[in-house]
């Protein structure tokens, strides 16, 4: 660029003057150029070790969270403590670290956890001494390792956690895991094994008991000059004791059926009271042999059970024997039935020793004993167990209470009420065969044949009953309100309100609850017979009706009123 014009400069010594400042100028100007390069080079410097802090730092904060995300997603507990030392001892630990799993075992209340001292802050139910003991020690290793169990006394009763823990650099890091399942597991091996041992002792004492009468029962038979009474006793002991050891056996080969799920129910319809008298002949024996006063207490109304008779004959035999086993002589026991719309309950109460609160969860385990004193009482501890499978079977359930020790207890089964049936027809008796004698009861006979239902009638005032008769349902429900019949024979295809709407109606009035229920009609299949007994009906009778069967089912009625 050429010069805007000339300066002149008339005195040497303004011009050595501007000479000096262009010289100046000229070296400040080739300097300043100098400084600027290198302050670009220092800035650039400066943001390259910037960027290659972030850059670090960035790495570092990626790696932590790794690491978070890593012991967060294992789900296994992991926590990181420091020991805290004064006067050259470690005093406490301090909380440096916890994963999300490990976090969750501190109460909500706990506050802040990490850098706070584990003797103040810790998983409920934890033991500060225990983990000072434990870990302090391993923080003045270089490559200490340790693992062992702690038991926790929390909120969900006890618990075992497994903690294997680590040197690190002056810290202590550990895994913990919930191993609760597994302990109790052990525990219920090492019982198992117990009572095993106990059982098989117990098995071989109450093997000997029958055995030792049967073989001084031997040398009596052997004996010159025996009395007939004497070998009448000598056979009845024989019976007896016998019949003992098959009741063990028979218990015996029941659990391991069970056990292998081999065991099958033979189910039938089964009348409730003679399933109950089987039971007692059964018990019998042990009642009568200490004494004891045995009270039965059936529904009015007689109760059919789809059930296994020899099954649930023996559950209730179980349970009466047991009742007579613990119960001091001359005792008081008492077996209760009743049926409603929900279950069917068979209970067996004693005044014995009763059960102390504390045994009464284990009481159905496999070989426990109500009382540990079982030699002098007797039984392989198996019989409640079996009978509580069997139960089940059944699709009911066993249960047992108790006021305490002395107080007597309570054992009753439970069976649902859809269990509950009609009973099929019985093969048709010689009328020769119907007794001769039949307490008179109140009948009322409905149905809308006139001829029948005056026929059925006049059968039955011969045999002496107390007879009336209607011919519509309207009519049953309209006399009930003044005549009060024990049995009601009642046909099904009636106009108007059928019999199976009356029978509803007379079950849902609490004055006719005893009555007993006869259905009538012309209908026998399997589903005719299921809704008889959903509307409560006591018995199902196919036209024409066999006079025998008939007057067996009021019978029956009269023995359970």
């Amino acid at each position: 660029m050429p010069p805007f014009g000339t300066l002149a400069v008339p005195q040497s010594e303004d011009r050595a003057v501007l000479l000096a400042y262009t010289v100046v100028g000229t070296l400040l100007l080739v300097t300043g150029q100098q400084l600027a390069k290198v302050a670009r080079r220092a800035g650039r410097a400066e943001a390259a070790t910037r960027d290659a802090a972030d850059h670090l730092l960035q790495v570092e904060r990626d790696a932590r969270h790794r690491f978070d995300v890593a012991l967060n997603s294992a789900g296994v507990p992991f926590f990181i403590v420091t020991p805290v030392v004064r006067d050259g001892q470690v005093t406490e630990l301090r909380w440096d670290y916890l994963n999300e799993a490990a976090a969750q075992l501190f109460n909500e209340g706990s506050g802040v956890v990490i850098g706070s001292s584990t003797s103040y802050v810790r998983p409920a139910g934890w033991d500060a001494d225990i983990l000072l003991e434990r870990l302090a020690p391993l923080a003045a290793q270089r490559h200490g390792r340790d693992a062992f169990d702690v038991r926790v006394q929390g909120g969900n009763g006890e618990q075992w956690f497994h903690v294997v823990a680590a040197s690190l650099d002056g810290s202590v890091v550990a895994w913990f895991g919930d191993v609760t399942a597994r302990v109790r597991a052990e525990q219920a091996l090492a019982e198992a094994d117990r009572r095993k041992d106990e059982f098989l002792a117990t098995l071989a004492h109450e093997l000997r008991n029958p055995l030792a009468p049967i073989r001084q029962v031997a040398e009596i038979l052997e004996q010159p000059g025996l009395t007939d009474g004497r070998r009448k006793w000598c056979t009845t002991l024989l019976r007896r004791q016998s019949a003992a050891m098959a009741l063990l056996l028979d218990d015996l080969l029941d659990v391991s059926r069970i056990t292998r799920g081999a065991l099958s129910l033979r189910k039938e319809a089964v009348a409730l009271k003679e399933a109950i008298d089987d039971a007692v002949e059964t018990a019998r024996p042990m009642l009568d042999g200490k004494g004891h006063e045995l009270v039965v207490k059936l529904p009015a109304r007689p109760v059919h059970l789809e059930a296994d008779r020899l099954r649930l004959s023996q559950v209730i035999a179980n349970l009466l024997t047991n009742a007579a086993k613990y119960t001091q002589p001359g005792g008081h026991i008492e077996l209760t039935a009743t049926a409603d719309e929900a279950e069917i309950v068979l209970s067996v109460g004693d005044n014995g020793i009763g059960i102390e609160p504390d045994k009464l969860s284990a009481i159905f385990s496999m070989f426990s004993q109500v009382n540990p004193d079982h030699h002098r009482q007797g039984g392989l501890g198996i019989g409640l167990a079996l009978s509580k499978s069997l139960i089940e079977l059944h699709g009911g359930r066993l249960t047992a209470s108790s006021a305490g020790k002395d107080k007597g207890s309570c054992f009753s089964i439970h069976l649902p009420a859809n269990c509950r049936v009609v009973p099929p027809e019985m093969p048709t008796r010689d009328a020769l065969a119907i007794p001769s004698s039949i307490k008179t009861r109140r009948i009322l006979v409905v149905d809308d044949n006139v001829d029948a239902a005056d026929a059925m009638t006049a059968l039955l005032e011969l045999e002496g009953h107390e007879v009336r008769t209607v011919y519509s349902g309207e009519e049953a429900v309209e006399i009930l309100s003044r005549y009060s019949p024990e049995v009601i024979l009642l046909d099904l295809g009636l106009p108007g309100m059928s019999g199976l709407d009356v029978a509803r109606h007379i079950r849902a009035t609490p004055s006719m609850k005893d009555v007993t229920l006869v259905a009538i009609t012309g209908w026998g299949q399997p589903q005719d017979r299921a809704r008889t007994a959903d509307a409560g009906f006591d018995f199902h009778f196919t036209k024409p009706v066999d006079v025998g069967q008939l007057s067996q089912a009021i019978e029956g009625a009269v023995a359970s009123a």
